[in-house]
């Protein structure tokens, strides 16, 4: 199939989707005006929302990282001493392991 054939089906399809939307968008919109000129006899409709219980937990974690401070300045205090003083030691397979393991992190997350 060719790129302009393939983009002419998806404006078909985007058109055809967005035809279906106003359409559907009408049909409320007469359901609203006939409930409202039905007057107090038909019963009110609300929305809801449930909350899982992961959605919750991240809320949560959410509230706690929120109250951590953004750098630990006594690390950053710590570093510059070291460097300061020359003592400060790089570790190059540490930092690899640490890299490895971020890196981990995010494909794990990802799947």
């Amino acid at each position: 199939m060719s790129i302009n054939s393939l983009s002419s089906a998806i404006s078909t399809k985007t058109n055809h989707v967005s035809d279906s939307h106003q359409a559907n968008k009408t049909g409320h919109e007469a359901n609203r005006n006939n409930t409202a000129q039905a007057g107090s006899a038909a019963p009110a409709i609300s929305d809801t929302i449930n909350i899982t219980g992961t959605a919750s937990q991240l809320q949560a974690l959410e509230k706690q990282l929120s109250s951590l401070p953004v750098v630990d300045v006594q690390r950053v205090d710590s570093v510059k001493r070291e460097i300061s003083n020359g003592t400060f030691e790089i570790d190059p397979p540490r930092i690899a392991d640490k890299m490895i393991q971020i890196e981990s992190a995010i494909s794990q997350s990802l799947r």
